[in-house]
């Protein structure tokens, strides 16, 4: 049982989760991704995760705020050692603004997990070897 309301975990489902850099491409929730199986290969590793620190809860949060978060994720994960590329989570219904995020090759789910708690997010996405990224639940 979650405390997530089902109408913003179906939200999460539907977000396009858009890797901009190096090469762009979208994961989405359940589906397989050849890019992210691509990226496993090149940068030998057999899982990845999509974080974000912004709007903690999805209640909105300042701009400033929100780049300051996500500033500190981004120090978070330098600091583990992990390499970052630039992505954000669209709304394909437009109803709420992207948010900015990071694609993290090599993330572990458990670390995924405590970094998505540590900046009061209510779910990660995170994929394991068979490059299918799935909707991990926080509360």
């Amino acid at each position: 049982m979650t405390e997530i309301p089902a109408a913003l975990i179906a939200a999460y489902e539907a977000t396009e989760y858009r890797v901009r850099a190096p090469r762009a491409f979208t994961l989405r929730v359940g589906q397989w991704s050849a890019e992210l199986s691509e990226v496993y290969a090149a940068q030998k590793v057999a899982s990845a995760g999509f974080l974000t620190a912004c709007n903690p809860f999805s209640r909105a949060a300042s701009e400033e705020d929100n780049r300051r978060a996500q500033q500190d994720l981004v120090h978070r994960l330098a600091g583990l050692g992990l390499v970052t590329m630039p992505a954000i989570g669209v709304d394909p219904s437009g109803d709420w603004p992207g948010e900015e995020s990071v694609f993290v090759p090599g993330l572990t789910l458990d670390q995924a997990c405590a970094l998505g708690n540590e900046f009061g997010q209510n779910a990660v996405l995170w994929a394991d070897a068979d490059a299918v990224p799935r909707l991990v639940l926080l509360r």
